[in-house]
């Protein structure tokens, strides 16, 4: 009796870790579970093995066979159900419908599957795009199981239809709906979360900034609330801002906005937890400054900021790159040159002149780096590389990567520069070099196919990409090689071997 609980218990735990695997609509209920017979577990269980491993047809095989041996069992209404579910996976769309979904409905319908099949049959017509018989199913499905779960994904579902239909006032009753009169649990969480950021970003854009805060306050709270003010929020004042028509709607917000997050600015700030709250709310305050377009109010905050909390480095960052946003880059960078850690401000510094194409100005910069932060003298040297690189000085630019101590990406740097000189034997000394290191065979000796190319070594390209082929057939590079002889040399390929067409 005992061996049997057990067993009993172990299905039970299988039987939950492959429902793990699937979605609220492919999941047979517990209850129904615990009622199967142990052969009826083991049928159901492999059928759910291939649909999991995406095996459908033998997985509709499997649910088949379950419904020939057990028709009357427990589990046929599932059974049926995902026989269905495999249909669709097959892009047999109406025959999920006719014989599969409607099949469920017709012969148990008091089931928890029919109603889960009365969505699915919406929800195909909603991918054939018949918009109409799919409202027609929801609607119906919502009056009769409206305190069901699943018509929370249903009204999700008319959410997204009444989007495609333009219908703002429709889309905005079902996310209410969703909102504040869904019971809310852990099987509805994802849906209802989403809703409350969908239905709060229309009301921060039509200027309801209470009404699109409490949407969001049905989901979040604290810092989470906070961070989906900001992002929707800041998304309706900086499209609004943007328009000299909604410019006003768009500052009006801000405020708004401005107005709910300062509230919650301790006013003792000596201690260091409200300190660091009170930090990261100015921090807020900067950032919908900047989203409704007031700079001279964002620069007056960062000022006020470091009267409050003082200049460090974290604050001065943020500040820099508000500039740079700004397009205000010689005040970023002298900004930067203010950090504490002098070589982090001097690495930003030197990223900007990269960015600038001032290679030679950002080379003496990581110069100085290599006596000020010693430790770092590698990557240093590394990015000294890159810029002569990337400023076409390839000759430097090689010289410069044998001396970082990266091996052996140096290698295929080092190739690259020969490559662009024409230098191709040097080119291939390198790569080969390079092969020798666990991992970068593959690379390398496709890297060597495509300098024989360049080479005008027409058959030993082709040898060189058919050996990446045959040697890592299960690499990216073999496919790389692959597509590469099919379409340059027009050569047939297996993976594996090469054979001339």
């Amino acid at each position: 009796m005992k061996s049997n609980w057990i067993l009993l218990a172990w299905c039970m735990i299988s039987g939950l870790a492959d429902a793990a695997k699937l979605s609220y609509v492919e999941q047979m209920p517990l209850d129904t579970f615990a009622e199967l017979r142990e052969t009826e577990r083991y049928q159901i269980k492999l059928a759910e093995k291939f649909y999991t491993g995406e095996k459908y047809k033998i997985a509709a095989d499997e649910f088949e066979k379950y419904l020939s041996l057990y028709e009357s069992g427990a589990g046929a209404p599932y059974a049926q159900l995902m026989w269905s579910h495999c249909q669709l996976k097959l892009r047999k769309v109406n025959t999920a419908i006719s014989d599969g979904f409607s099949s469920v409905v017709d012969y148990w319908p008091d089931s928890h599957e029919a109603v889960i099949a009365k969505y699915m049959i919406g929800y195909c017509f909603l991918a054939m795009g018949e918009t109409g018989k799919a409202e027609k199913h929801y609607n119906a499905l919502l009056a009769d199981h409206g305190d069901h779960t699943i018509a929370v994904k249903t009204k999700c579902d008319l959410v997204e239809l009444a989007k495609q239909q333009g219908d703002e006032e429709k889309r905005e009753r079902f996310l209410r709906a969703l909102v504040f009169d869904t019971t809310r649990s852990k099987a509805t969480d994802g849906e209802t979360h989403w809703a409350s950021r969908e239905l709060a970003s229309i009301l921060f854009y039509a200027g309801n900034v209470p009404d699109a805060i409490k949407s969001l306050e049905t989901s979040y709270k604290d810092g989470y609330l906070l961070r989906y003010v900001l992002e929707y929020g800041n998304r309706a004042v900086y499209h609004l801002t943007g328009k000299d028509e909604t410019r006003a709607k768009g500052e009006r917000i801000a405020d708004s906005i401005l107005s709910f997050v300062e509230k919650r600015i301790p006013e003792d700030i000596a201690a260091e937890e409200n300190r660091k709250i009170a930090k990261d709310i100015w921090y807020k305050k900067a950032s919908i400054l900047g989203a409704s377009r007031k700079s001279e109010k964002v620069r007056a905050t960062y000022e006020q900021m470091i009267k409050l909390f003082g200049a460090d480095d974290g604050l001065l960052g943020s500040i820099a790159k508000w500039y740079i946003g700004n397009k205000e880059r010689a005040k970023a960078k002298a900004i930067y040159g203010k950090f504490e850690n002098k070589a982090r401000g001097l690495g930003y510094i030197a990223g900007m002149l990269r960015e600038e194409g001032k290679h030679e100005e950002a080379v003496v910069i990581y110069r100085d780096l290599m006596q000020i932060d010693s430790e770092n003298a590698n990557g240093y040297q590394w990015s000294i590389a890159e810029c002569y690189q990337d400023a076409g000085k390839f000759k430097e630019a090689i010289h410069s990567y044998r001396e970082a101590d990266r091996y052996p990406d140096a290698y295929f740097r080092m190739a690259g520069c020969h490559r662009k000189l024409k230098q191709y034997r040097e080119a291939l000394v390198l790569y080969n070099q390079a092969k020798s290191y666990d991992g970068a065979a593959p690379e390398a000796l496709l890297q060597i196919g495509y300098t024989y190319e360049d080479y005008g070594q027409r058959e030993k390209a082709i040898k060189t990409f058919q050996q990446v082929c045959k040697s890592f057939p299960k690499s990216d590079r073999a496919s790389r090689a692959h597509a590469h002889l099919q379409n340059k040399y027009k050569l047939s390929v297996t993976l594996g071997g090469a054979t001339d067409e």
